[in-house]
């Protein structure tokens, strides 16, 4: 692959309307894919989306991604790690360091994704974790009262409505604006999924389901997923570093 997304957007490439829905719907194909494994990437950016020359897309770095055994409504079972994913791309619940969420934060790091695509700029460049809640607020408008935020953050004060999408990004087509509505949201459940996104008037002349795979078949990382404690993680360690050792002494031998 010869670029990532990031370093073509700020580039001096124009980018139509058609490229923006091309490039986004290559996104949701790969995002389709990871999640029908059960899979949540965790990190999805700009820069973690490879572009070919020819304009094909591949999203990289699993660095944070991870395996989750999910209830029907798609939020692990199980206590995960909330520090993950760039922070401008981090989904609130992330922010507000829930331990039990889903493939959720992966769609909101798509519709941030879309934002950028046409805004050519990132929508919410937050400094710190406070600033990034300021930032989701001035866009998604006063969170709903089942959302709890820490009192010494220091939140706006009042009722704040979210904006209109079409005063962002004017030039925007009514689809990708709704569709954009639709991702962002501060209830994960809100959010369109992988499969509803693809879905949407707004790929209704991109769709090829043919360019759609999706796996049967859960996959699992082995077993350090399950190992999340500091001294379980340390023992792991030593086990590599020990079989290592031993092979190769072999190969010495």
């Amino acid at each position: 692959m010869d670029y990532d997304l990031a370093r073509v957007l700020y580039s001096v490439v124009q980018f139509s309307e058609f490229h923006i829905r091309n490039f986004l719907y290559q996104i949701l194909c790969g995002v389709k894919y990871i999640h029908s494994a059960n899979v949540v990437h965790r990190d999805l950016k700009p820069g973690n989306i490879l572009v070919s020359s020819r304009g094909i897309l591949k999203i990289c770095d699993f660095g944070l991604a991870r395996a989750i055994s999910v209830t029907p409504s798609n939020h692990s079972e199980e206590p995960i790690t909330n520090y993950v994913a760039t922070r401008w791309y981090r989904a609130p619940e992330l922010i507000l360091r829930s331990t039990h969420y889903g493939k959720e934060v992966d769609m909101w790091a798509v519709g941030c994704i879309l934002g950028e695509l046409y805004g050519r700029q990132p929508l919410m460049p937050g400094k710190s974790s406070v600033h990034q809640l300021h930032e989701i607020i001035k866009y998604l408008g006063t969170p709903p009262p089942q959302i709890s935020i820490r009192k010494d953050w220091n939140m706006p004060g009042g009722v704040r409505s979210p904006v209109l999408w079409s005063s962002v990004y004017p030039f925007a087509s009514p689809d990708s604006l709704d569709l954009l509505g639709q991702l962002l949201r501060w209830e994960p459940t809100a959010r369109l999924s992988a499969d509803q996104t693809i879905a949407h008037a707004y790929f209704t002349k991109t769709r090829d389901v043919a360019c759609e795979p999706v796996t049967r078949t859960a996959f699992t990382f082995g077993k350090e997923e399950h190992e999340s404690d500091l001294a379980k993680l340390h023992a792991l360690l030593k086990e590599e570093v020990a079989a290592f050792q031993t092979e190769r002494s072999k190969r010495c031998e």
